[in-house]
């Protein structure tokens, strides 16, 4: 009774608040407040969660764009190994040509 009264007399009730006691005006009003807080924090949750999935899909297309580009090196060390050994093959065979030159 003392907390409706209250509650109708003034705007604010701090007097209750301040001895633990709350009005139902009170109570739904804090139920009120609480409910836009959780749905601010599901907004939140939700946004985080779209920034997480295009952050795993970016790292993802990275990983791909790595691993193609370190298959294309490890092919272009192959590449450059065999030619290598063709290059020597044929110095060798020209300085056998040479006489008085001994290959290595």
């Amino acid at each position: 009774m003392l907390s409706e009264a209250l509650v109708q007399k003034t705007k604010k009730n701090k007097f209750l608040l301040n001895m633990g006691l709350r009005s139902k005006a009170t109570c739904v009003s804090a139920e009120r407040d609480l409910e836009e807080e959780l749905e601010v924090e599901k907004q939140t949750s939700s946004d985080l969660r779209e920034v997480i999935k295009t952050q795993q899909e970016q790292i993802e297309e990275m990983m791909k764009k790595f691993q193609d580009a370190e298959a294309a090196r490890a092919k272009q060390d192959e590449e450059s190994k065999k030619r290598q050994a063709d290059i020597d093959t044929l110095i060798k065979s020209l300085m056998s040509m040479i006489p008085g030159c001994q290959a290595t």
